[in-house]
């Protein structure tokens, strides 16, 4: 094929880098939240169930500043569930600034990813953390790390179960919809330390996130490692 002959598909321009992806370097912050009974579970989609007796979220915030090449930030929020009988937690929304995360989250995995702007400001005890789309304020976590913190008893978020929906490229033909369960192939944790922080929701235009409030924080982390993550694996087809 002669250059002038080529055209650019999806076939031949990945905008991401081939799996696995390495995040090197990096820095998490983990705010355990608790909201008033009923406001999640509407929110999760079938066939995925709320684990406990109560809603809680996690509220993670990432950076990588070698992802392959990329510079990730990010923010999810992770709601523990079950499927069938096994425990883990689905992603119910993310921000990230990486069109490169973006594009390989929701096309492999199936994460609900938005692209948003993420802001770091490290303080004297720990970080003050922003996201915001458009100009408008989503999300504020202030953490301080603390070693007189209490010990807090997180739920099991090793694995994650995402609904990954495909939309049909014509009307005529029907979605293609899976349950994907992902987690790092390899994870090393290179510190962590205890903290309390103070969590704010703002809402944006197409960001209703003071739903999910009024919020009470049981527990903050910081933690910093290297992870690995490669192909998930389909456990169901929905329909």
């Amino acid at each position: 094929m002669k250059a002038k002959e080529f055209v650019a598909s999806p076939e031949w321009s990945f905008p991401y880098p081939p799996l696995p992806h390495h995040f090197n370097g990096f820095t998490g912050v983990n705010v355990l939240c608790r909201i008033p009974k009923g406001i999640i579970k509407p929110l999760l989609p079938k066939p995925l169930k709320l684990d406990g007796d109560g809603d809680l979220f996690v509220l993670a915030w990432g950076h990588t500043p070698d992802c392959d090449g990329y510079n990730v930030h990010e923010i999810q929020i992770n709601i523990p569930v079950k499927w069938r009988n096994n425990s883990g937690h689905h992603t119910l929304i993310e921000y990230i600034d990486s069109d490169m995360g973006l594009i390989a989250g929701r096309e492999i995995w199936g994460y609900p990813k938005k692209m948003g702007n993420i802001v770091w400001t490290k303080t004297a005890k720990g970080y003050r953390l922003e996201c915001s789309r458009e100009g408008v304020l989503l999300m504020r976590t202030e953490f301080s790390a603390s070693s007189s913190a209490p010990a807090v008893d997180w739920p099991d978020m090793r694995n994650n179960y995402l609904v990954k929906r495909v939309p049909p490229a014509s009307r005529s033909a029907s979605p293609l919809i899976q349950l994907v369960r992902v987690a790092p192939s390899e994870m090393v944790i290179h510190s962590t330390a205890n903290g309390s922080a103070r969590v704010e929701f703002f809402d944006g235009p197409h960001d209703p996130l003071t739903h999910l409030g009024p919020i009470e924080v049981l527990g903050a982390t910081l933690q910093t490692a290297y992870l690995v993550l490669d192909y998930g694996e389909v456990v169901a087809t929905l329909k």
